[in-house]
């Protein structure tokens, strides 16, 4: 990887064997991202990015608007983390157990720690166990949801996967290979129940129609009538699963 400024901006310079075209990736707070072939001098890579100014910088003042939407979350006790498309206070739990570990009611997440662990005044932001703890009860979650979801789409779609992967991706949320084995972002289950079903229902489409043809559009609006619109929302929304992130 090759690092440089271009603008106002760093740009991170990835370059590909068999790559045959240059292409530009922005995400927010973070480089924007070039994949390009072995070949390809960095002057052409300067000369397409000029091309692209404005259209880089329209995405990247949509990130700031969003991330203003979104502020940043502090793994404190008050502070409130989505979960299934609702906001839940995380609440502090002394216990007994010799492990940390989170549970869930209808408003509520609670962080269970050791008593030997806890002390008055310890800052619960730098606790060694609180966001692993969080992103294992997430994760752990997700994959008991998703899984039961996907089995029910499958039978009402006639549709069904090969093998269900979950990963962890920053703006991805599902994908399917030509080996009809799909994977989804276990991070959906921030999200309401519309978008993972959105999402799932686009995946198993793809065991059909591994395009986005306007056939494959129409296996899944015959499924999910007003994705057009749950698609906007997600795409506007997606920093809600930034405090997932693993500190460094």
């Amino acid at each position: 990887m090759e690092l440089f400024d271009f603008a106002n901006w760093a740009v991170e310079l990835h370059r590909k064997p068999f790559r045959r075209s240059l292409s530009i990736y922005l995400y927010p707070n973070r480089p924007i991202k070039v994949v390009t072939n072995k070949i390809t001098t960095k002057q052409t890579v300067l000369d397409f990015l000029s091309t692209k100014r404005e259209w880089i910088e329209k995405n990247f003042i949509k990130f700031e608007a969003i991330a203003d939407l979104y502020p940043k979350k502090t793994i404190k006790a008050g502070e409130r983390f989505p979960y299934l498309g609702r906001d839940r206070e995380l609440k502090v739990v002394i216990t007994l157990s010799k492990k940390a570990f989170v549970s869930v009611s209808e408003d509520q997440l609670f962080l269970h720690i050791p008593k030997a662990q806890w002390e008055a005044n310890s800052s619960l932001e730098h606790h060694p166990k609180a966001i692993a703890e969080l992103r294992h009860f997430y994760k752990r979650e997700a994959v008991k949801l998703l899984s039961q979801k996907v089995s029910h789409w499958a039978e009402v779609m006639n549709l069904h996967p090969s093998e269900l992967k979950f990963r962890e991706q920053k703006t991805r949320w599902g994908s399917c290979s030509s080996r009809k084995a799909i994977n989804l972002n276990w991070r959906l289950v921030v999200f309401g129940e519309e978008i993972i079903d959105y999402v799932i229902v686009h995946e198993l489409a793809h065991l059909k129609h591994m395009d986005h043809s306007p056939k494959f559009w129409g296996v899944v609006e015959s499924f999910i009538p007003e994705y057009a619109r749950i698609v906007k929302t997600l795409k506007s929304s997606q920093g809600l699963t930034d405090f997932l992130s693993e500190r460094s």
